[in-house]
């Protein structure tokens, strides 16, 4: 994809960052790029609104960047990435010490543009959801089973019980669907996976399907309600069954050259050997960390839906682990959140 030096940006920060927007801008401004200051929450940003601009640039957590990928402003721009101070996050081109140097390869034009398969899901036969890493269908309480019919291009494939099953892109192999047993697919591929998550049949194992196949979850049947939820952070229910295909457009990530294995130790360091042997709860507990940021017991109670004790209990083993940090809150210095190493 052809590259252009970048005279103009639309900034958005996440929660907490506003204090940095000025010392963004008078970097961006040093490097000989204007910024417009996005004020309204990201998923009310309209394509009208990024009128002039080459690039959008997030500072924040993985949740800001996938809640963007998910709007249509993702089709429009291409976006950089940026780890907040503190933070080493999954999606970022650069960190917050590396800023300097990549708003200036971003006025010379050195830099290449990474298009990023997306998934949509099709609940109901109406709503319509997208994701960069996965679609994830599960009970709407945690550590629940649902039996469930798949099916892969109106082809019958299997009944399962399981607590869940995951449709993941390139992206999210190496993600929620890697921690539980998906295997890792190269950039860029042309194909999706299916996983099932604690299946009790172990003949049921990951399946690498082609990109433009669709696949269907129907005949859902659990004690609970079933939802769908993309990249995890944003929820549907279903009433009836879920379709995912390959989303119309990808969403396009500014990247400074890195190649493949780049790409698997910046994704994978953390969910490889640090966690693998985990209790899936603090698996679980380390991923809502990891999209939503820090956050308190009763935040971490609300996000996972677990009950208050296997919560606790997942904590104390992410900080033995050393996985996880007991923090000062500084938003609110009386208070004490954790936050994902």
């Amino acid at each position: 994809m052809q590259v252009m030096p970048v005279k103009r940006v639309a900034l958005h920060v996440g929660r907490g960052l506003g204090s940095r927007v000025s010392a963004i801008s008078k970097l961006m401004l040093e490097a000989g790029i204007q910024s417009s200051v996005l004020t309204k929450p990201i998923t009310s940003i309209k394509p009208s609104d990024l009128s002039g601009v080459d690039a959008l640039v997030i500072v924040g957590t993985d949740s800001d960047v996938l809640k963007a990928t998910h709007q249509a402003v993702a089709e429009v721009l291409p976006i950089l990435p940026v780890s907040p101070p503190g933070y080493s996050t999954f999606f970022a081109s650069t960190d917050w010490g590396g800023l300097r140097e990549a708003a200036e390869r971003l006025a010379r034009g050195e830099y290449v543009l990474r298009p990023y398969t997306r998934i949509e899901a099709i609940v109901n036969g109406e709503a319509v959801t997208r994701a960069l890493n996965e679609v994830a269908v599960f009970p709407s309480r945690s550590a629940s089973v649902m039996e469930y019919d798949l099916f892969v291009n109106n082809e019958f494939v299997w009944r399962d019980k399981a607590d869940g099953v995951l449709i993941a892109t390139p992206a999210g192999s190496t993600a929620y669907a890697f921690s539980v047993g998906g295997p890792i697919i190269m950039p860029h591929s042309r194909v999706l996976e299916v996983v099932p998550v604690s299946t009790v049949n172990p003949l049921r194992r990951a399946l690498v399907i082609p990109e433009d196949a669709e696949v269907t979850i129907t005949n859902i049947a659990s004690r609970y309600v079933v939802e769908v939820i993309a990249d995890g952070v944003e929820r549907v229910r279903v009433r009836e069954e879920v379709r995912v295909v390959k989303a119309p457009s990808p969403v396009t990530f500014i990247r400074f050259g890195e190649g493949l294995s780049d790409v698997i130790e910046r994704k994978v360091r953390v969910v490889s050997g640090e966690v693998k042997d985990l209790p899936p709860s603090a698996k679980y507990v380390l991923k809502m960390l990891k999209v939503y940021g820090p956050a308190s017991t009763k935040e971490l109670l609300a996000l996972t839906g677990l009950p208050e004790r296997t919560v606790r209990h997942a904590l104390s083993v992410l900080l033995r682990r050393g996985l996880v940090r007991r923090v000062t809150d500084l938003r609110d210095l009386r208070r004490r959140v954790y936050r994902a190493v």
